[in-house]
């Protein structure tokens, strides 16, 4: 399977509340949907690179504690790198991939605009835990099932006896 996405969900508080930085897409895939901020590997990048490379390219913003939290897979044909950041400050610059807004965290969770396989890991992928798997089924475009598992660990299935 090959995974050439990449997708970070960039946080801040404000108000004793958490706040999730949303790009509202005006491309496919999920046009028309909020989801987080991403896209494409491109060839010669590392996965972080990538993904910092898309961040500055889509919001302008710096980050802190930039960190990878799983993957997200769909059909077992295709997936993209999961990560979590905290903002830095700074003004948001326009995006041309669509418009960019600070949502409240329940707000993500509840919303039928945003992608429907979010509100199942952003949960997971904001906590301090081991980075997980997240297995998506479609059928006809509408998501059926997700599956969580933990990561292998691939310190040890490097390991040689």
């Amino acid at each position: 399977m090959d995974i050439i996405y990449n997708i970070c969900f960039i946080t801040r508080k404000r108000f004793n509340e958490v706040e999730v930085l949303m790009l509202f897409r005006q491309k496919n895939p999920n046009r028309h949907k909020w989801n987080g901020i991403g896209g494409k590997i491109e060839q010669g990048e590392t996965i972080d690179e990538s993904m910092e490379r898309e961040i500055l390219e889509e919001t302008g913003l710096k980050v802190k504690g930039l960190a990878f939290r799983g993957i997200v897979t769909w059909n077992q044909t295709g997936g993209m790198y999961v990560y979590r950041a905290e903002d830095a400050g700074g003004g948001l610059t326009a995006c041309n991939e669509g418009e960019l807004a600070w949502k409240p965290f329940k707000w993500v969770m509840e919303a039928n605009e945003v992608v429907s396989n979010i509100k199942y890991y952003l949960k997971d992928i904001l906590l301090d835990e081991p980075p997980m798997e997240f297995s998506c089924i479609y059928e006809n475009e509408q998501l059926i099932s997700v599956k969580k598992k933990p990561m292998p660990d691939l310190a040890k299935e490097l390991t040689f006896n």
